[in-house]
């Protein structure tokens, strides 16, 4: 490590120097420096020695030419640094973590330990000796650590609603059938057959709901787990699938549909796809509420380059505090309306099994809902979510 009288990287000879720096570096992780602080305030590195080639992607010239530390830093990290120099400048002494963009213009982060020179007799900051350590790999482990830890918390947050949900669900139709055989059995003793008809459509009833229920469970269990092949899918043919499917509420309800012309070719598991528009079509007929004209729009619109594809309707709407709601599991705006409040988390799930977002857009209730969502491009891999 050299003096402040010592010549500075410049003054050596090209190759002398490039030698020196290149046997530090294979043997020094992190690279020390030295700053000095000129009379106008500005910072001048003053020496630097180990990797720093290798973490900044300079050699010494380059980057003093570029305008040495500050000109590569990140610019979002700027204000963290001018607070760095503030303690420095209070005789304090620093160890930060910032981002710094290498000559390739990658990103990385580096651990900066600042200790402040101080002038005894001026009482003000003459220098700063420290030293940068490479943390990216660090970062990484942490930032896929912190989105592991988001996602367990999620999913037991979903796991402790679904042990609610399915005991709840589950019970209702369990205590109605209990409750309508002890009926069954006093209506038979008395010969009323017409109770006994109406009494064993009730047990009727709760079995279907239960069925309804296991049935959406197992399908919703299932993704993630069973993945079809992904492929090149006409977007169109999907939508008119998805509509015939769904055909016979759309006339029960009077519902008209419109598929938009020109869509493109889509990339993904045909089957989930079409389960996710047939879902989302289902949906919008159920809440149409009293809209005389009911109608549902199937399109596509670009969005800052991204294709974004759209299942709108003119029915009751969804007010702004519970579009993010409406895709949690078993999540019911409405308690009374049919269904277990499964469909839209599995759209959700499927979504994310393509590597692509879904959310609602609407005006308040009363105006209509608009579902989107994104998907992967083509080529993209089709995983479990």
């Amino acid at each position: 490590m050299q003096d402040e009288g010592d010549p500075q990287p410049g003054s050596l000879g090209l190759a002398e120097s490039e030698e020196r720096y290149r046997l530090i570096s294979q043997i020094i992780s992190d690279y020390t420096f030295s700053t000095r602080i000129n009379p106008d305030g500005t910072l001048f590195h003053h020496w630097v020695a180990g990797a720093f080639e290798r973490i900044t992607g300079y050699r010494y010239d380059e980057y003093m030419g570029l305008g040495g530390w500050l000109a590569a830093l990140h610019p979002d990290d700027r204000e963290q640094d001018a607070r760095d120099m503030e303690a420095l400048k209070a005789n304090q002494k620093v160890v930060t973590e910032v981002r710094t963009i290498m000559k390739s213009g990658e990103v990385r982060w580096v651990r900066v330990w600042g200790h402040p020179v101080w002038d005894p007799v001026k009482n003000q900051l003459v220098g700063i000796y420290g030293a940068v350590q490479d943390i990216t790999d660090r970062k990484k482990v942490e930032a896929e650590r912190e989105a592991l830890i988001r996602e367990l918390e999620a999913k037991n947050a979903e796991l402790e609603r679904f042990a609610y949900t399915v005991s709840h669900d589950l019970k209702s139709p369990l205590i109605t059938i209990r409750g309508f055989l002890s009926f069954v059995e006093q209506d038979a003793e008395a010969g009323n057959l017409e109770r006994v008809r109406a009494d064993l459509g009730r047990i009727r009833d709760a079995v279907d709901k239960m069925q309804r229920l296991l049935s959406e469970l197992l399908e919703l269990s299932r993704i993630g787990r069973v993945v079809n092949p992904p492929q090149t899918l006409a977007f169109a043919t999907l939508a008119q699938e998805a509509v015939a499917l769904v055909a016979g509420r759309l006339r029960e309800r009077g519902v008209s549909v419109k598929v938009a012309q020109g869509l493109p070719a889509v990339w993904g598991d045909r089957a989930r796809l079409v389960e996710v528009l047939q879902n989302l079509i289902d949906n919008a007929a159920k809440f149409m509420g009293a809209e005389p004209h009911p109608e549902i729009e199937i399109g596509m619109r670009d969005q800052a380059g991204e294709k974004v594809f759209f299942v709108k309707d003119n029915g009751v709407g969804i007010d702004a505090r519970f579009r993010d709601r409406v895709f949690g599991l078993f999540e019911k705006l409405d308690p009374d309306s049919e269904g277990s409040g499964v469909g839209l988390a599995l759209i959700k799930r499927i979504v994310d099994q393509h590597h692509g977002r879904v959310w609602v857009e609407s005006d308040g209730k009363g105006h209509g809902t608009t579902v989107c969502f994104t998907l992967a491009e083509r080529d993209a891999p089709v995983q479990p979510s």
